[in-house]
């Protein structure tokens, strides 16, 4: 291997060695724009490690973050499903108003009187309890509207998460090729240079170059897991190829105030906000709630059932002879409420309702901790974002290119420009890093609202 090819590996692997570890750590986002260069002054094969990751035989679909939320909260078989149970519930309704009871038919023939009698016999429920059996079933759907909304709250955090995880396995694997088209780069710059590459460099290239290849290679694979699992939450066969763009530029949520840093403040000022109306909007509260109107209503109807039904028989009466003689009957019997008056179901229904209180409470309180955790981190996750790209990134861009022309006027090694790359990728990782952690926090957020806030 020659030293320039040696050197060439080296700023793969500088590059790979530290950003597959970062990468591990969460998904990232933006595609950072490397400062402009001139063209290689030597022409040279690109080497097989640069190829990107193949295409599949789908078609290729250019998606941003908030068109996948939006697909996944309409489309996703989860909430199909979810929605299907909507007419089952209408069916209960109709089901509870048309429980009225069919009459039946009577027949009462005696030989000993010589009586025949002819009549329908109907039982008339009091108390209204057909009514309550109809609230009952009407209270249903006000927790289904309840559970639609917390799986769609939870699709959306699902959506926004996979999404940042298949932008960063893009970039991730698209910051690999450039670095090492940079170092290229530099190379064929050396090659135009005086002097020879020191044997220590070439060692420390030979080196990392091994580590270079599975790096690139990991971070494709990386790439692909990452886009079948978006294929999957959109519905998409695992050979539709994606382009996901940059949600960098995304509007901030109002809540969140881009001109402070002081992140502290702002978290408090964000969270005594947005406290209130997660307790006021939590589709989880909505569905205790709603579960609570349930049980009071299977309540009013255990109590309606403890009035007596009345069964009524009537009908002509003929009375056969020498001169037959016809008349009417009618009969009626009633219930006596001695021994069963639904205290089970009475007791039950206080038990619950005393749960569901219970249950709310803790709701309440985990509320409170999951956004105060989700909202510190957005604030924290913003002020870093707004670090990277008002002073960090530009800082790293700046020492780069510092230390390229030094290179090039041949007043410093090439390998100080080859690490002058590195630390600007470092810094670029890193800066992904709390972009995706602040998406993430994002997500957070919105699910322990239980709406969308951004």
């Amino acid at each position: 291997m020659s030293p320039l090819a040696s050197l060439r590996a080296l700023s793969v692997v500088l590059y790979f060695g530290t950003g597959a570890a970062i990468a591990a750590d969460g998904p990232p986002v933006t595609r950072a724009q490397p400062p402009a260069r001139e063209a290689p002054s030597l022409q040279r094969p690109e080497p097989r490690e640069l190829a990107p990751a193949p295409l599949r035989p789908g078609p290729v679909q250019r998606w941003a973050v908030e068109q996948v939320i939006r697909t996944v909260e309409a489309n996703h078989p989860r909430m199909t499903a979810l929605k299907a149970q909507r007419p089952v519930l209408d069916a209960r309704v109709l089901t509870a108003r048309s429980s009225i009871p069919n009459p039946s038919l009577l027949s009462d023939n005696g030989t000993a009187e010589y009586t025949y009698r002819l009549g329908l016999t109907q039982t008339l429920e009091l108390g209204g309890k057909r009514r309550r059996r109809v609230d009952v079933a009407g209270s249903q759907l006000a927790v289904h509207d309840a559970e639609l909304r917390i799986l769609a709250a939870t699709l959306r955090a699902e959506a926004r998460r996979t999404y940042m995880e298949a932008f960063f396995a893009q970039e991730r694997e698209a910051q690999f090729i450039e670095l090492i088209r940079s170092i290229d780069e530099l190379l064929g710059q050396a090659e135009a240079l005086p002097g020879d590459i020191p044997r220590a460099d070439v060692l420390e290239a030979s080196t990392t170059r091994l580590r270079a290849r599975q790096a690139l290679e990991q971070a494709k694979f990386e790439h692909l897991q990452a886009d079948i699992r978006l294929n999957s939450l959109l519905g998409n066969p695992p050979s539709v190829e994606l382009e996901l763009t940059s949600p960098a530029r995304d509007r901030p949520p109002k809540w969140l105030d881009v001109g402070n840093d002081d992140w502290r403040n702002e978290f408090v000022t964000a969270y005594d906000h947005l406290i209130v109306e997660a307790l006021r909007q939590r589709p989880e509260l909505a569905r205790l709630k709603s579960a609570r109107e349930v049980v009071s209503q299977e309540e009013r109807l255990a109590r309606a059932n403890r009035a007596p039904d009345m069964t009524v028989s009537a009908g002509p009466d003929l009375v056969p002879g020498g001169k037959p003689t016809w008349g009417a009957f009618f009969m009626v019997s009633l219930q006596v409420p001695i021994f069963n008056r639904q205290q089970g179901p009475l007791a039950e229904a206080r038990a619950s309702r005393e749960q569901l209180e219970q249950e709310g409470a803790a709701l309440a309180h985990e509320i409170a901790r999951q956004l105060a955790d989700a909202v510190a981190l957005a604030s924290f996750q913003q002020s870093q974002v707004r670090l990277y790209e008002g002073e960090l990134l530009p800082n790293a861009d700046a020492v780069y290119e510092d230390a390229r022309q030094a290179f090039l006027a041949n007043q410093s090694p090439f390998l100080v420009a080859v690490r002058a790359q590195e630390a600007r990728v470092l810094v670029y990782l890193a800066y992904y890093r709390a972009l995706a952690a602040y998406h993430v926090a994002l997500a957070g957020v919105e699910q322990a609202l239980g709406f969308p806030v951004i």
